[in-house]
């Protein structure tokens, strides 16, 4: 068995399929790749792919870490030749290399959103983020079961900034990412139009990379 971690990227309409349907276009993509995938045992067998970290809907990427199993090796390159030549548009393995970091030590991630300037200046964005109150409702767990809650999400940016670049608006953002706490910038800018008291469009949001509680990039 050879593990193997795949870093693909996501643009433009792809950004609106869902993470369980991305699950399904994997599977696919790999079948018709004719990439030797290592399936698991027992009663109900399927095919080994982990997709480390669950993608927002309408969130592009530059690198989506996806773990595969295959049951003989592959050069990298091949595996990304056979891919790509079978991936939707939108969608494209950028790399593939053996697995360096465990899943769990995904800590943070680096955004980058475009903003309607029309909507919100960089003055305003820059108080709204240093207010230390931006909340936002974040669906979790009580006694088992789902629940939704109002949460201060100010406290969970790491760093920020705010600039001006053509007709938008861009911020950059770190936020908590992981199985322990996790922060879209969706829902941060939720918490900025609730602020303002007005919606704040997003022109595009997109995951630059995946870091570790150091900070260091996770590969």
């Amino acid at each position: 068995m050879y593990e193997i971690r795949l870093w693909l990227s996501k643009r433009g309409r792809i950004r609106f399929v869902s993470h369980l349907d991305m699950f399904r276009t994997m599977q696919r993509a790999v079948r018709r790749a004719g990439i030797p995938l290592w399936y698991t045992e027992g009663f109900n067998p399927h095919p080994y792919i982990s997709f480390l970290l669950a993608l927002s809907l309408t969130v592009e990427s530059d690198g989506e870490p996806v773990d595969i199993r295959l049951t003989e090796p592959m050069e990298p390159a091949e595996i990304m030749d056979r891919l790509n030549a079978v991936f939707p548009e939108g969608l494209r393995c950028e790399a593939a290399q053996p697995p360096v970091c465990k899943p769990a030590e995904i800590a943070f991630a680096d955004y980058r959103v475009l903003l309607d300037p029309a909507a919100i200046s960089e003055a305003q964005l820059r108080e709204a983020l240093e207010s230390g109150e931006l909340t936002c409702e974040k669906s979790g767990k009580k006694n088992g079961r789902k629940v939704v809650k109002t949460v201060n999400v100010s406290e969970m940016i790491k760093a920020f900034t705010v600039s001006a670049e053509g007709d938008a608006i861009v911020l950059t953002v770190t936020l908590p990412a992981g199985s322990v706490t996790n922060l879209n910038p969706l829902q941060l800018l939720e918490g900025v139009s609730g602020r303002l008291g007005r919606a704040v469009p997003v022109i595009c949001s997109r995951r630059l990379r995946l870091l570790r509680a150091d900070l260091t990039e996770f590969r």
